[in-house]
């Protein structure tokens, strides 16, 4: 009786996960009505504006697609603000805990410093539905790197979080590897990096 519930049960996750892959819901840079739905609902803050020539010692030179609403974001022509670059994935235990510490912070730091969020290794889907469930809200601008260039590009662990700190210039100033447990910890190291 036990390995027929065990099949029954392990049947039911695969059949759901099935229904959040990425292959069910077309291309990242193309939405569907149900992506248009969960765009609406997480309410995302537009993707900011960038260059389209690199910065030296900037983030990598990769352009990756918007997950709300604005341009596709070129990562190494981020310029004209400091930006907080946090690396995550709605499969990532810790990005999950520390996304409402980064919203905290983005929330009451808006204006001063820019945020974006690099959803890795994930569907657009699944990081929207991810999104839509962090207490408070996120609201601070994504995009989608399913192949994971920017993770690789930065080479500073296997995988998120991490959190990369770009100044104004748009050169890479420091990396952290691991996740913000408090909104203390984010603001000293935005005055740290980014506010000297």
């Amino acid at each position: 009786m036990r390995p027929r519930l065990l099949a029954l049960g392990l049947t039911a996750t695969l059949i759901a996960a099935g229904c959040s892959s990425s292959s069910s819901s077309g291309a990242a840079g193309h939405p569907n009505e149900q992506r248009l739905r969960l765009i609406a609902k997480a309410g995302l803050d537009p993707c900011p504006a960038s260059s389209a020539t690199p910065v030296p010692g900037g983030l990598p030179n990769v352009t990756l697609v918007c997950l709300g609403n604005g341009p596709a974001v070129h990562l190494a022509g981020l310029v004209g603000m400091p930006t907080v670059v946090n690396l995550w994935g709605s499969w990532c235990v810790p990005c999950q805990q520390e996304a409402a510490v980064l919203s905290k912070v983005y929330d009451a730091d808006r204006g001063r410093v820019r945020f974006l969020g690099v959803d890795t290794e994930d569907s657009a889907d699944s990081a929207l539905d991810f999104l839509t469930h962090v207490t408070p809200p996120v609201r601070y601008p994504s995009v989608v790197d399913p192949d994971k260039k920017v993770l690789l590009g930065l080479a500073k662990a296997p995988g998120p979080p991490q959190t990369a700190f770009v100044d104004a210039a748009g050169a890479v100033v420091h990396v952290k590897v691991g996740p913000y447990t408090s909104a203390a910890a984010l603001r000293s190291d935005i005055a740290t990096y980014l506010h000297r």
